[in-house]
């Protein structure tokens, strides 16, 4: 097997993905004070309004996104995929302001696994032997966290599966990225606009507050931001979800939930147990190994580009 441009750029859009997902805690913490649900719907609403506006200015992707929103399967795949992310949303902006982040971490620590799993069952795809050991050390990692937490970790279940299922409802559609995510959000759009309606109604909503104080003031804007805190991960995600496999996929998710961890335990002051501490182990062992692999793949290009 040997790399083509459109796998390496799919690698590139994946790691910056994963990137910013892992850092997205620091831009929820500054929402603490905002209820919950608020932030949840202003994200679903904001990220809609981002992306429609993004459709608008590239040539050409408008009238893509319209020919989506023609098309009955596409619609269906569309809003089950836009249903399946705002629910992983909004589980993750409730898991990182009540003080759950390393669960959250889990739960993208078992999404790999899941995704691996559907990609070799429903899309057929096969793992190279390095992947085979990589996915095993993972999986006994995963399982060795979540006995040493001593409860099931619900949080990290759900967004487990929902992100999983996203993946492979993104693969199966294989829509354009920027038209598909657009459909996306316009197809939940209207849910959203009905949450932002009831968040109004809340007591200590922050969304142009009354009050005026200039800490309201700031969170409304950091509500409409993060629209494109949302919009721009989910643009990376379905660039690399459509030019590499979704196990691949599946293995650039560690960053995300690495980063998410060390935030935690650094920054947000979690505890970090002998569980995290041997689970890291074994899924940064699985990681090198599969990095080694991909230099090894890559020799035969660097030789042909060399040579030329």
């Amino acid at each position: 097997m040997t790399m083509n441009k459109e796998f390496r750029r799919g690698l590139v859009f994946g790691t910056a993905c994963y990137a910013v997902y892992g850092l997205l805690p620091l831009y929820w913490k500054l929402l603490a004070g905002a209820p919950y649900f608020e932030v949840f719907a202003h994200r679903m609403l904001w990220g809609f309004v981002f992306m429609f506006a993004i459709v608008q200015l590239l040539r050409g992707r408008s009238a893509e996104f319209k020919a989506l929103l023609r098309q009955r399967r596409a619609v269906l795949i569309l809003a089950l995929a836009g249903l399946t992310i705002a629910g992983s949303w909004g589980l993750y902006i409730y898991a990182v302001n009540s003080g759950h982040v390393l669960e959250a971490s889990l739960g993208y620590y078992v999404n790999p696994l899941v995704s691996v799993v559907i990609g070799l069952v429903v899309f057929k795809e096969r793992l190279t032997p390095m992947q085979v050991v990589a996915s095993v050390l993972a999986l006994v990692g995963v399982v060795y966290f979540t006995v040493g937490l001593g409860f099931f970790p619900w949080i990290a279940a759900g967004l487990a599966l929902m992100f999983a299922l996203y993946g492979m409802l993104k693969k199966t559609g294989g829509y354009p990225a920027v038209p598909a995510l657009a459909a996306e959000t316009a197809l939940i759009a209207p849910l959203a606009l009905v949450f932002v309606g009831a968040s109004l109604f809340m007591p200590g909503h922050e969304f142009l507050s009354p009050a005026g104080t200039e800490r309201q003031w700031t969170d409304t804007v950091l509500l409409v931001g993060g629209g494109a805190m949302t919009v721009v991960p989910l643009l990376l995600f379905a660039k690399a979800a459509n030019s590499i496999p979704l196990s691949w996929v599946g293995f650039l998710q560690y960053l995300s939930p690495t980063l998410s961890t060390l935030l935690g335990v650094f920054v947000f002051g979690e505890q970090f147990t002998q569980a995290h501490a041997v689970c890291f182990g074994l899924i940064w062992v699985g990681l090198a190994l599969i990095g080694v692999e991909t230099a090894w793949l890559l020799r035969p290009q660097a030789r042909a580009k060399k040579a030329g």
